[in-house]
């Protein structure tokens, strides 16, 4: 999990340059603003006419007086199929629009069915993606962004299954029994191993 808040929190910052450099890329205020929660994923793709992509990440809830709740651990699989061949290795933020969409990274699993272009040369490429998610844990209306670095283009069908990584989160939090849904929707304490990350989304609201 540390590791996790610290690639989420890169993330984070990394968004705000690119935002600050190019304003096209910037997610619309608005929605950042209504967001219930954010999920922050790291994921690899790699192959020819056939792709693999799995990754990890981090999933927070934005709680009613503005506050984030403790990071819970998350992971994703999938195969992608189509005209592609590469490599792209991807930070994607989405964002959560709903409290369900909280609920429903707060289950054991999701599946992502999503259907998008994307396109990396160099240091910065971008990703739009439009997706549907259903799981354990009800409906998720949410938003996909993402900067890209890589030689991947193409453009691809693709599932991909989220996770929760539960003996993570146990480690983390000392408790064989905790649950996803009991980080992000109940009220335990922010962990101090996460401070770099609250203060990078302090940071990021504060510029709304």
């Amino acid at each position: 999990m540390e590791y996790e808040i610290y690639k989420a929190t890169n993330t984070i910052r990394g968004y705000e340059r690119i935002g600050l450099l190019r304003s096209e890329k910037k997610i619309p205020e608005a929605i950042l603003q209504n967001a219930r929660g954010l999920a922050i994923l790291t994921v690899v793709k790699v192959g020819v006419m056939v792709t693999y992509n799995i990754g990890t990440g981090l999933v927070i809830a934005r709680r009613e007086d503005g506050s984030w709740s403790p990071p819970s651990a998350i992971s994703s699989f999938g195969v992608g199929w189509g005209a592609q061949a590469g490599g792209e290795l991807t930070d994607f933020i989405i964002v959560l629009r709903t409290t369900d969409a909280v609920k429903t990274f707060g289950g054991d699993a999701h599946l992502s069915v999503g259907a998008g272009v994307s396109a990396a040369a160099g240091i910065i490429g971008r990703t739009a993606e439009a997706d549907l998610r259903a799981g354990t844990g009800g409906y998720a209306a949410c938003y996909t962004y993402s900067c890209s670095k890589g030689a991947f283009v193409g453009c691809s069908l693709q599932g991909s299954v989220v996770t929760t990584r539960t003996r993570e989160n146990s480690r983390f939090y000392g408790s064989q029994s905790i649950k996803a849904s009991e980080i992000l929707l109940g009220s335990l304490p922010r962990p101090p191993a996460a401070a770099a990350l609250y203060r990078a989304l302090a940071d990021l609201y504060q510029k709304l």
